[in-house]
């Protein structure tokens, strides 16, 4: 099963990791794993616990937020985690500056909250799925098969994709989805059957002409996972501050 991405809140007041925790409970491909009241226990947990993602508030006791970014610049942590910065602090030189610290991204509060996994699988997602869904969008490609088919390529190019069976690589995209073996192949295939009808040069190239028939899924999944390896392309991350 693929490891979910591990969350660190620091935030000062109670009901807000309350809130924050208990959102992301029932999400599958995302856990909180530590939460800190101020900026020297989200330190220490930095350092023991090695998040993927942390959710940081600006305004806390002791040390704030900015300071830890201070902190985690001069002190790095390997690997360093993605910083979403949630703050009611909205003056354009605390924003400009905590970016200049290395913030990933700065969103005000109140945040709507449902826009938060979203966002962090952008921040968070993997070089090679970025790559595949960079390649799919070049090609027209869109929607849910997209998404699987950007998680299965990228699970296929991985160390062991070449033996990799296709059952085992829409394992992710159904646990991402939530959804079955059954709507993955067929999200996957349909999206196929688009970009095969279109067929755009970004296709044609991929599959070094244009076949006479739509390939199998299969076949047009293991052609983009080889494809993303050799490009792992940067995809398109939504501006930082609203």
């Amino acid at each position: 099963m693929t490891r979910p991405i591990r969350i660190l809140l620091a935030e000062d007041d109670t009901a807000a990791r309350t809130l924050l925790n208990d959102f992301f409970a029932p999400l599958e491909d995302m856990a909180v794993c530590a939460a800190a009241r101020d900026g020297c226990e989200a330190l220490e947990l930095l350092e023991r616990e090695r998040p993927d993602v942390v959710l940081l508030d600006l305004i806390m006791p002791g040390l704030d937020g900015l300071g830890v970014l201070q902190q985690l610049r001069a002190h790095p942590v390997v690997p360093r985690p993605k910083v979403i910065v949630l703050s009611r602090v909205a003056s354009s030189h605390v924003v400009s500056y905590a970016f200049s610290l290395g913030a990933d991204y700065y969103l005000i509060k109140p945040v709507h909250l449902a826009t938060l996994p979203g966002l962090i699988r952008v921040l968070y997602q993997d070089p090679l799925e970025q790559a595949a869904a960079a390649l799919l969008a070049d090609m027209g490609g869109g929607g849910l098969g997209a998404e699987a088919a950007a998680i299965a390529a990228a699970a296929l190019a991985g160390a062991r994709g070449k033996h990799m069976l296709l059952k085992q690589a829409y394992l992710p995209a159904m646990r991402r989805g939530r959804t079955s073996y059954a709507c993955v192949e067929k999200n996957i295939r349909e999206m196929v059957r688009r970009i095969h009808s279109a067929a755009p040069p970004e296709y044609c190239a991929l599959m070094g002409g244009r076949p006479e028939k739509r390939p199998s899924n299969d076949c047009f999944l293991r052609r983009l996972a080889d494809r993303a390896a050799q490009l792992q392309k940067p995809f398109p991350v939504p501006p930082r501050f609203p």
